[in-house]
């Protein structure tokens, strides 16, 4: 639980300063992190993957949150 509150809190700084890029490859960093810790120790079963895509999902929310509460400008083309 710990280390996903500091994932969606990383998620929020990088949706505060960063494009989507960049959660792109830490999400990528993330999960192949995850994954090898994983499967090196417990080896590769549901729960663990299902604990993955948890992490996975709160570093994305917590991007998601930051560039909505960063408020990117909206662009007037089209109206």
């Amino acid at each position: 639980m710990v280390v996903a509150a500091l994932l969606f809190f990383l998620g929020w700084l990088i949706g505060r300063s960063y494009s989507v890029i960049v959660i792109t490859v830490t999400s990528s960093v993330v999960m192949f992190a995850a994954m090898t810790i994983f499967m090196s120790v417990y080896g590769l079963d549901l729960l663990h993957m299902l604990i993955m895509l948890g992490y996975l999902t709160a570093h994305q929310a917590g991007y998601l949150l930051g560039a909505y509460l960063h408020g990117y400008p909206e662009s007037d083309r089209g109206r």
